[in-house]
């Protein structure tokens, strides 16, 4: 056979060979072999059990289990759902999501902890003091949360440390929800059975006065039932992205923030303790002031410290070691004066317990267009009133005046806009011995301000302008003491609602030709069988009331008496019949260029002679 024949003979005989094999087989591959779950390591990795932990005091057995929280966060992702046509699940977030501490305290330490003088990983040793501290016990100590694991205590305590700062609390850095670091109990009970002083801290997203009151108060309540040895701490500092960095708020907002806390935990009855960063403290705080009164908790994390503020405790390192925690942890000192080691910073007794004023119950009415009047109830123990107005862009209540005067029980807010809603609050304060304590906030009050305003013109020929501009064209002029219902500002001009050619019509007329004076509230009472007494309030810049008196004979009111002093409230029409009825009317004025510009009349109110 022909060599190309052969050839051709034996592929035809392959190719048959392998159409005879079953698909199944040929389409087999090999089988893929999953890969484990792989977790992102948290800072620092779970606690291993320690060699030699019979030792008598460490914790084992059941008693151990006393020492474990589990941590509910988990970094597993949510599959695709086959039927979602492969759209991945979005977790919902919660407030453990908006942990501010997932940041530095998992080791992702922002750079003005360590700051342009020296970016130093402190080492256990090798520490310089400030010479300030020349004769001061320097007592080792650290901080922890949840991200630190499962401690040891006993040998924490055996490695040197003599106190620890728990995190028992946080904000979230998105909501603001507040939160309780679930290792708190554990540590705050083993610490201390360990012998080891503890003291405890919330981390702070506050951004508000009334925030940082709010976690005073939520961290408060997470040290009831423990011995606390040591202060309640203010962790202030930013978390990139978070509430507190985007606010940008003044220095003035975040020291009175920081001060807020330490009298909230002072009222208490415990030592109160800011910490801040070296930048914070330099750029965003007024230091010095708070450490007028309280103590600072420097933070940064360097061999020698160049911060040239007061400070007690120096939280030198985020990179520490030591026994009984795996992983690092942040170590700090005390610099205690001689004597002050031994000093107990204090769970209250009964004699520190400061009681809260009563709350009050507030009313207001707006007063004008851009007013707003609120009266609130007297509470004898007062040492004065705080008022809040609600900031909607913020969605949170700001404090807008102080009444330093415990029998001031009103106040106006001035400068608000024309028809619109306003939302106000009060809380009582008393001034102690231990700080400023404050009442729960009052009821709350919605009060919206005119929508119309009524004013008089003041000059002899007004032009009222087709907008608020003299390049406008003109509607119409009016005469002096011409009345105009105002129904809106746009600068220096009025927005008013005119009649001019028989049809109602929108002209804008300039704000200095048009005066604004309110009519008085009367009142009137029979004083004696020939006298009547007429009482109004006193209207703000009125030069004067002009009081009118009905004529039955003639069916028309006749003036009677021109009050010439804005401050004179009342008057008493005298010479009348006993047994007749009287009817009045009045109006107030302003002098405005010589020329008398009065207001609208208020209603008619009448009076029977005795």
């Amino acid at each position: 056979m022909n060599k190309k024949y052969r050839i051709t003979a034996v592929l035809l005989i392959i190719c048959l060979c392998i159409s005879l094999i079953p698909e199944s087989v040929r389409a087999q591959e090999p089988e893929e072999v999953p890969l484990e779950e792989v977790k992102e390591p948290e800072r620092p990795q779970e606690t291993e059990k320690l060699q030699g932990s019979d030792e008598a005091g460490e914790v084992s057995g059941d008693d151990a289990a006393e020492d474990v929280t589990s941590d509910s966060e988990s970094s597993d992702v949510k599959a695709l759902d086959a039927q979602s046509g492969g759209e991945v699940i979005e977790p919902e977030v919660t407030v453990e999501d908006e942990d501010p501490g997932k940041g530095r305290l998992r080791g992702d330490v922002p750079e003005e902890f360590y700051g342009p003088d020296g970016g130093i990983r402190a080492k256990a040793t090798g520490l310089q003091h400030n010479s300030k501290f020349a004769g001061y016990n320097i007592i080792e100590g650290i901080d922890v949360s949840k991200y630190n694991g499962t401690i040891n205590w006993t040998a924490v305590k055996k490695s040197g440390i003599d106190f620890a700062f728990v995190r028992t609390s946080y904000r979230g850095y998105g909501t603001g929800k507040l939160a309780n670091d679930a290792y708190a109990p554990a540590n705050m009970k083993n610490a201390a059975a360990a012998g080891v002083r503890i003291g405890a801290y919330i981390f702070s997203q506050a951004i508000t006065v009334e925030e940082a009151q709010q976690e005073a108060d939520y961290l408060l309540n997470s040290v009831k039932g423990y011995n606390i040895t040591m202060p309640l701490v203010f962790d202030f500092e930013y978390f990139e992205g978070g509430r507190l960095a985007k606010a940008k708020l003044t220095n003035r907002k975040r020291t009175d923030i920081c001060l807020a806390f330490c009298e909230r935990i002072k009222a208490a009855g415990y030592t109160p303790l800011v910490y801040a960063n070296k930048s914070m403290l330099t750029n965003d705080l007024y230091a010095s002031e708070i450490s007028s009164k309280y103590l600072i908790w420097l933070a940064h994390y360097t061999s020698a410290s160049n911060y040239t503020g007061d400070y007690t405790f120096w939280q030198y390192t985020e990179n520490g070691k030591v026994s009984g925690i795996s992983g690092v942890v942040d170590k700090n000192v005390w610099y205690a004066k001689p004597g002050e080691d031994s000093m107990s910073f204090g769970t209250p007794g009964a004699s520190a317990v400061v009681t809260t004023p009563d709350v009050t119950e507030l009313s207001g009415k707006a007063s004008s267009y851009d007013k707003v009047k609120l009266t609130w109830k007297k509470i004898p123990e007062a040492t004065g009133y705080a008022v809040y107005r609600y900031n909607s862009s913020k969605g949170a209540y700001e404090k807008i005046k102080t009444i330093s005067s415990a029998n001031t029980v009103s106040y106006t807010d001035t400068g608000r806009t024309m028809g619109t809603t306003y939302k106000y609050r009060v809380k009582v304060y008393k001034k102690t011995e231990s700080g400023t304590v404050y009442s729960k906030a009052s009821n709350t009050v919605s009060v919206k301000t005119d929508s119309t305003m009524t004013g008089k013109t003041n000059a002899t020929s007004v032009v009222v302008r087709k907008g608020p501009s003299t390049l406008k064209g003109k509607l119409t002029t009016l005469k002096i003491n011409t009345g105009v219902t105002i129904t809106g500002i746009s600068g220096s001009w009025y927005k008013i609602s005119i009649k001019t050619g028989g049809k109602k019509k929108t002209g804008y007329i300039k704000k200095s030709y048009v005066t604004i004076i309110r009519k008085p509230t009367l009142s009137v009472k029979a004083a004696a069988p020939d006298k009547i007494k007429l009482t109004w309030d006193k209207i703000s810049g009125a030069s004067g009331y002009e009081i009118q008196r009905y004529n039955p004979s003639t069916g028309k009111y006749v003036k009677i008496k021109t009050i010439k002093k804005g401050s004179t409230v009342s008057y008493t029409n005298s010479g009348l019949t006993s047994g007749l009825t009287y009817k009045y009317k009045m109006r107030s004025y302003k002098t405005v260029k010589g020329k008398k510009i009065y207001s609208y009349y208020c209603p008619a109110k009448s009076a029977k002679t005795n």
